[in-house]
């Protein structure tokens, strides 16, 4: 086990607006299923462990522990991360191996259902909660290895103030290739690799606060809520919710249905939107944003007037707009796109044109005005009022199919299924990589009802399955 050397005492990271809500409690866990022999427990487990926390000690705020402070003027929540020696014992991130009797290749069978995972890999709930007397937060960094008689389960939890997909990949990728390192010498220390360091929350804010923030028409939607009028019952977790964590995690999660996309059915809708050499070339990603967008609006909004607003959400890496390719933190930016219901039956290829459009359109003065908007607490509990809730008719899609998944080998070659723990919001959809070979593994949120009427529309099923 690694201990950072060199940490000051007391040393406190402040975050900014940039890594996320105040609001929020929620771990991003990736989950990857290896198949190997049963013997790598003995050869690769002390190797693992090591090169674990050798990685995470280039990142000493994983080390601390979360601290909210309200500012009774303003109505915010302000976070900080306080690390010192001293908190070793109870911050220090986690590392668990079981041995356990399932085996992958059922879980393979089965699609990855979570109903066949071994406990431990259920064992870390996403939703967290503040710390208390009696109950301290849980390490900011955990994980969890499964061996298995064929293979080997792993899950890295993050909290996800402290990191984001992009940020995870990194340090994925980061142990794998330090594992390996370790792996392919004989009794000699395992050699540090080059590494991206970069954490440095408050100078990457200074950066984005240097212009104006400008609000765009979502800013001022959400202002114009009048939450006497609005919806009661929030899909969300907030602060002020007495429910237990687990309690909400297993009520939202018998709501996500998975699905996948094949490389065939994505060759297919690219080449029946473009008829001739011609036509203008639309990513294929698009065309299914908007295929996805009409298809789950029609679903969802059977009733729905023609004027009637549906939304579509894309939250991709800020990364671009401030040139920090290696940022480990949240850097996430939501992209909302409106459309009234006549509006959306348009052509997917229309559509799908109208989406990059508004992609393309993203400022870093714009991303500010979003996050200054979600530090501010009534504001705050407008969007999660309108915009996740069950009868929300909105389509909120965090697509991260292109992080390196696949490239993550620790000496027995690419996992056979990387997944993530879905995001407990109605509406919410995580498009993951499929495999090597390309296509779109989709943890989607939404009521049963809309999920049968998908499974009915012809449109939709061309090209998308449900697994289950």
């Amino acid at each position: 086990m690694v201990i950072p050397a060199a940490i000051p005492e007391n040393a406190v990271y402040e975050l900014t607006p940039v890594d996320g809500n105040p609001s929020s409690r929620a771990n991003l866990q990736f989950v990857l299923f290896y198949k190997t022999d049963g013997n790598k427990r003995s050869t690769a487990s002390q190797s693992m462990r090591d090169a674990y926390y050798q990685v995470l000690s280039h990142y000493p705020i994983l080390y601390g522990q979360l601290k909210r402070k309200v500012d009774e003027q303003l109505g915010n929540t302000k976070v900080q991360v306080s690390v010192s020696k001293e908190m070793h014992d109870t911050c220090m991130p986690s590392y668990t191996e079981f041995d356990v009797e399932e085996l992958v290749n059922d879980i393979q069978e089965a699609n990855y259902n979570w109903a066949t995972w071994p406990q431990p890999l259920l064992s870390i709930c996403p939703v967290r909660r503040p710390s208390t007397n009696e109950k301290p937060d849980d390490p900011l960094a955990q994980c969890v290895v499964t061996w298995h008689a064929d293979g080997m389960g792993l899950l890295i939890s993050v909290d996800h103030s402290i990191a984001d997909g992009v940020g995870i990949d990194i340090l994925l990728n980061q142990w794998a290739g330090a594992t390996r390192a370790a792996l392919s010498s004989d009794n000699t220390e395992p050699s540090m690799l080059e590494l991206p360091v970069d954490y440095d929350h408050a100078s990457l804010y200074k950066e984005l606060c240097q212009e104006e923030p400008q609000k765009d028409w979502f800013v001022e939607y959400v202002d114009s809520v009048d939450l006497a009028q609005a919806p009661t019952e929030i899909g969300a977790i907030m602060d002020s919710d007495t429910r237990s964590p687990a309690s909400v995690e297993l009520a939202l999660r018998a709501h996500v249905h998975s699905l996948r996309i094949l490389p065939s059915a994505l060759h297919k809708l690219y080449a029946e939107m473009h008829p001739s050499a011609t036509t203008r070339h639309i990513p294929v990603i698009r065309l299914v944003y908007a295929l996805m967008w009409q298809c789950f609006a029609d679903a969802a909004s059977l009733d729905a007037q023609p004027n009637a607003s549906c939304f579509l959400n894309v939250i991709h890496s800020a990364r671009k707009l401030v040139n920090r390719p290696h940022y480990i933190g949240n850097a996430v930016c939501p992209v909302y796109m409106r459309q009234t219901t006549a509006q959306l039956h348009t052509s997917t290829r229309q559509l799908a044109q109208t989406i990059g459009n508004n992609m393309h359109a993203v400022s870093g003065p714009h991303w500010l005005a979003t996050l200054l908007m979600l530090q501010d607490s009534e504001r705050y509990k407008k969007f999660l009022t309108v915009f996740a809730n069950p009868r929300a008719k909105q389509l909120t899609v965090s697509n991260i199919s292109r992080l390196r998944f696949f490239s993550v080998d620790f000496g027995w070659g690419a996992p056979v299924h990387a997944t993530v723990y879905p995001m407990l919001i109605p509406g919410f959809a995580t498009w993951l990589p499929l495999g090597v070979s390309g296509g779109l593994h989709i943890l989607w949120n939404m009521p049963d009802s809309v999920a049968e009427r998908l499974k009915n529309d012809p449109r939709f099923t061309r090209y998308v399955e449900f697994l289950f």
